[in-house]
């Protein structure tokens, strides 16, 4: 459950692109940066920025290099001995990390939140970083780059519901039952209408809101997502033979449930254009089904 918890915390962000936490921010001075977010080292090194990195969180591990470098800790436990010892010049931030910027702050050490909630806000992300550390045309390119990806799907006659699971307990124990998803106010429901689904929760009070199996039920989704065997360690058949119980489900009864793998699932960063790819396979899947 920890780090289904951590996982839940990281990616609900907001949408305005930073805010400063620390003395005056001072543009493309930075060269030893601690980034306490996977999607925030994801867009460091996206932007040609792994050598400025001196440390990251025990869950960034993307890419390779990465896992060779100093770990201080993550959310939920800061190791603020290793911050100090590296010896940062920028510290960069996820809006929930509001007890470690008092810390900052203390020890006069810049930082800066980095605020990604929706595809707006990672792609305004991208430039915020790209300012900060002098690399505003690696920033244009890469946020360019993912706007072609999301562009040229045309509206379908029907588009399909998508539920899409980002966290839940027990996976793989053989049945569902409380279920993390994706709502509205998350940059995945943007995602899913640029593959041309749409989101099966329209309500708009939570990102992340909490159902039941009854509740999935009552919703209905035509596709179904599920990343856990991605972020758990659960094999991905047996990820998704925990649905079958629901098969009064439209996608459970039409095989559309999906498990895929790969660890940016869940990660607001530059390899967004890998989840809609995910989401796309899923609905040609489902558009393949229904012309039967």
């Amino acid at each position: 459950m920890k780090n289904l918890l951590f996982i839940l915390i990281a990616i609900p962000l907001w949408f305005s692109c930073a805010t400063e936490t620390s003395h005056e921010v001072r543009t493309n001075q930075y060269h030893r940066i601690i980034s306490f977010a996977p999607s925030i080292t994801e867009t460091l090194f996206a932007l040609g920025l792994g050598d400025r990195v001196v440390g990251v969180t025990r869950y960034c591990n993307y890419p390779p290099e990465v896992k060779s470098l100093p770990k201080i800790g993550d959310y939920l436990n800061p190791n603020y001995e290793m911050i100090l010892k590296l010896k940062p010049d920028l510290v960069l931030l996820l809006k929930q990390h509001s007890s470690l910027s008092e810390f900052l702050v203390r020890n006069r050490i810049t930082s800066r939140v980095i605020e990604n909630e929706n595809v707006n806000g990672i792609l305004m992300s991208f430039m915020v970083i790209g300012e900060l550390c002098g690399k505003t045309k690696q920033a244009d390119s890469l946020a360019a780059s993912i706007k072609t990806e999301m562009s040229g799907t045309s509206a379908p006659l029907y588009r399909p519901k998508i539920l899409f699971c980002i966290g839940r307990d027990n996976p793989g124990a053989g049945k569902i039952s409380k279920v993390y998803i994706a709502g509205p106010k998350s940059f995945y429901s943007q995602l899913m209408l640029d593959a041309g689904g749409k989101n099966v929760y329209t309500d708009s009070v939570f990102a992340y809101p909490t159902f039941s199996a009854e509740g999935i039920i009552r919703l209905a989704p035509d596709i179904i997502m599920d990343v856990m065997a991605s972020v758990s360690g659960v094999q991905q058949e047996k990820a998704k033979n925990d649905w079958k119980e629901l098969a009064i489900i439209p996608a459970v009864a039409s095989g559309l449930v999906f498990c895929p793998s790969g660890d940016f699932m869940s990660i607001p960063g530059p390899r967004i254009g890998l989840i809609l790819a995910e989401m796309k396979k899923a609905v040609k899947e489902f558009e393949t089904n229904h012309r039967k």
